[in-house]
């Protein structure tokens, strides 16, 4: 059957499915993770980093459920070409991911947490996410706490990100590469780029004007700004230091901003909060959702605080902070062709799949948000999806 003639019968199937209207409801937090269907591996321009890469596979293996949490097993390691990285000895691994993201995250009523050095989250391609701070300070004294995106900026690639002494490839700021693969050009609201170890989904830079979604696509500004200062006494909340805690007067070699203290939150600067998030309605989230945003400043630079701010807006699922996730005996497999994550591919998951086949690309505006009929992560829900979801839809059950 041609393309053209299996839009047709799809259609028609859907008809009497459940009407044209009548799609099942999307999980985004099951459904968001970027599987790896097609054994993809990691690579590079460099030789010597795609000889390590090209032994690992990329993106995310296994999405596990639960009513209330997701666990994702990933190597850490995007299918989108990585390196080098200028003046960076270290080179990316394997590094045997299993995170758990609550499916109904909850807002800290108390102390809010503070985001931690190594990962703070992960993308929806299984790389870890860190903060702002490149774990050194002034002195050594964990006072003045240098910028990341500044400090080991020469030394990102052309994604955006770069490997830890452990080995961990992560982003301190919004995933170029990532973006680029999933069409993140401003043209409609950003995609979820990935979620907080509170649950939480982050969106890339651009949402709607107004939090109701109304007013149009834009660019989502951060509420942080540069502090006025020449000297370096006092904190951001207007904490005079002693003598002994000052930093470096602010110069050539110590630029403002080379410092996370060097920025201070403004209420109502921008569309974000302190959290760098927002309640809002999204594509993905029509009744509304918080949400973090990756932030750019007008040139397109990012912009402090660049993913999260400073704390978690949502509860902590610390298991991840401490590496001790498991998963329970009674977690179902999550595979992508069960588009609406009830364990089966049925008659309801080919509902949602039939309008987006006849679409086609993920970039057109009138795309279900998400995209998730892409199965194969090429940017179109096209023949190979088609196969794809075929095969499951026989198989009927995920395994």
């Amino acid at each position: 059957m041609n393309q053209k003639n299996r839009k047709a019968a799809l259609v028609c199937a859907l008809m009497g499915v459940c009407g044209l209207a009548g799609l099942c409801a999307a999980q985004p937090s099951v459904q968001s993770w970027k599987q790896n269907a097609t054994a993809n591996h990691g690579s590079s321009s460099d030789a010597f980093i795609n000889n390590i890469l090209s032994t690992i596979l990329a993106d995310v293996q296994k999405v596990r459920t639960t009513p209330t949490n997701s666990y994702i097993n990933a190597t850490g390691i995007p299918a989108y070409p990585i390196g080098p990285w200028p003046s960076n000895p270290n080179t990316p691994s394997n590094q045997n991911i299993l995170a758990r993201f609550p499916r109904t995250p909850t807002a800290q009523s108390g102390t809010h947490t503070n985001t931690g050095l190594g990962a703070i989250g992960l993308w929806i391609d299984g790389v870890e996410i860190f903060n702002a701070k490149d774990a050194r300070s002034y002195q050594n004294k964990g006072i003045w706490n240098q910028n990341a995106v500044v400090v080991e900026g020469p030394s990102f690639d052309s994604a955006g990100g770069h490997p830890a002494p452990s080995g961990a490839y992560h982003h301190h700021q919004t995933p170029i590469g990532l973006r680029v693969v999933l069409g993140d050009s401003g043209t409609k609201h950003s995609p979820i780029l990935g979620y907080a170890f509170d649950g939480f989904p982050i969106y890339g830079p651009y949402g709607f004007a107004n939090a109701d979604g109304s007013g149009g696509v834009v660019r989502m500004n951060s509420s942080y700004r540069k502090r006025a200062i020449t000297t370096r006494t006092t904190l951001p909340d207007g904490t005079a230091l002693a003598s002994g805690n000052y930093g470096p007067a602010v110069s050539g070699p110590y630029p403002l901003g080379y410092y996370i203290e060097d920025f201070e939150y403004v209420a109502g600067l921008g569309h974000l909060d302190q959290y760098n998030g927002r309640f809002s309605i999204t594509p993905d989230y029509p009744a509304g959702t918080y949400a973090y945003f990756t932030t750019l400043d007008a040139s397109g630079a990012s912009a402090y605080p660049y993913v999260l701010g400073p704390q978690y807006y949502g509860v902590l699922a610390t298991d991840n902070t401490t590496h001790s996730v498991s998963v329970p005996a009674g977690a179902s497999p999550y595979c992508e062709a069960d588009l609406d994550g009830n364990g089966q591919i049925d008659d309801a998951d080919f509902a949602i799949f039939a309008p987006a086949y006849n679409i086609l690309m993920c970039t057109d505006p009138v795309m279900p948000a998400g995209c998730y009929a892409d199965l194969n992560h090429d940017g179109a829900v096209d023949d190979s999806d088609f196969v794809f979801f075929a095969s499951a839809y026989d198989a009927l059950v995920c395994e």
